[in-house]
């Protein structure tokens, strides 16, 4: 049996289905071992009290656990994990403690390194274990899978820097976003794969049947990076509009009488609630380099999946996504109301998985499968 190591922040049994746990569960279905290192947690997560360990159903076991015959789950607490003091010189000075997450790791990660044909790393603090991963898989194709800024997550300017530095120690970057391939330019093998969809499961379970109220459901299917000033204000000045919120938040949330604060639910729940929305709400902080989400944020894709309006900073606008509507567009509440649904097609999960798994150099390529779409940087 070909293995895998996927190594994220993600759990695999949380509500919120992550990108790299579609993935996961397609590689398992294409006859692949996964182990899913879930990285990025210490002493000092565990007491702040980490919403995503809240959020879960159950709490993970310290350790390796067998979850079936094709998955294998590690988790730890590490001393310490990279993190932001919100202070530049105290990060600065803490930065040399941060060096004890890749000792702490390095030993457990050998051998499920050393076995793996495939390594997949996700944006965050797991990129620090690029030399780590190097040593102990040398010959596996090893790929650091950009999924978000993380210079937009609040991480340490160090460890943004520590990103590009160790980019050279995977053997390819992979994102969905040419925003975010910009700045891997220098790697010598970076390729744009899309993100997807559950394609089988949004068919089957969730279907769209037009609203006859006067008032219209709009619907925020996540939490991460939002602007909670800027959707006040939507409720304010569209108070017909029943908005549904999900994710989960760092403190309590404000009060409307038209926003609806769910939490972290279940994929199915939140995905019905979309294919019945009027509107979708994408209320990213509007801040320089947030474009990314427009072809890497799950809700997004779902909102254009089913085709629906989507209001939100107006930095995300491009012709290429007509149904994206920015605050300061003329009419633009208006115009979320009135336009009219147009679906787009979006890949589903498995496609991603393949595109992952297809690394020629150490796996000949499957006769049905397409060469990832290299990126080139565009010259100035």
């Amino acid at each position: 049996m070909k293995r895998a190591v996927l190594i994220s922040g993600h759990i695999p049994w949380q509500k919120r289905r992550a990108s790299l746990l579609w993935v996961s569960d397609h590689l398992q279905e294409a006859g692949w071992h996964v182990t899913h290192v879930i990285a990025g947690y210490s002493y000092i997560s565990q007491l702040r009290g980490d919403k995503r360990l809240r959020a879960l159903p159950r709490q993970p076991l310290r350790g390796s656990e067998c979850l079936g015959p094709s998955l294998t789950v590690i988790f730890d607490l590490s001393p310490i994990h990279p993190f932001s003091t919100g202070f530049k010189p105290l990060d600065k000075a803490f930065r040399p403690l941060h060096e004890t997450f890749l000792s702490f790791w390095s030993e457990k990660l050998k051998k499920p390194l050393s076995q793996a044909r495939l390594v997949i790393t996700e944006s965050g603090p797991p990129v620090m274990l690029g030399p780590v991963i190097a040593h102990h898989a040398p010959h596996a194709a090893r790929l650091y899978r950009v999924n978000d800024d993380i210079r937009l997550l609040g991480a340490p300017d160090w460890l943004a820097q520590c990103e590009l530095a160790q980019s050279a120690t995977y053997t390819r970057i992979s994102t969905a976003s040419p925003h975010l391939a910009h700045r891997f330019a220098d790697h010598p093998n970076v390729t744009l794969d899309p993100m997807g969809i559950p394609r089988a499961e949004v068919l089957h379970h969730a279907t769209y049947f037009p609203s006859d109220s006067s008032l219209k459901t709009a619907i925020c299917a996540g939490t991460t990076q939002i602007d909670i000033p800027a959707l006040m204000r939507i409720a304010q000045d569209q108070p017909g509009w029943r908005i549904h919120v999900y994710g989960a938040l760092k403190s309590a949330p404000p009060e409307a009488p038209n926003i609806m604060w769910h939490g972290e639910q279940p994929f199915r729940n939140v995905m019905q609630h979309i294919a019945k929305a009027d509107i979708g709400l994408a209320p990213y902080l509007d801040r320089p380099g947030i474009e990314y989400q427009t072809t890497n944020s799950n809700r997004m894709l779902l909102y254009r999946h089913f085709g629906l309006p989507i209001l939100g900073p107006d930095r995300l606008c491009h012709p290429s996504l007509p149904l994206l509507i920015g605050y300061c567009q003329p009419d633009a509440y208006n115009l979320c109301e009135t336009t009219p649904r147009q679906p787009e097609h979006i890949p589903d999960w498995s496609d991603l998985a393949a595109r992952l798994a297809q690394n020629p150099e150490i796996e000949p390529l499957e006769e049905v499968s397409t060469v990832p779409a290299r990126f080139v940087c565009p010259r100035v």
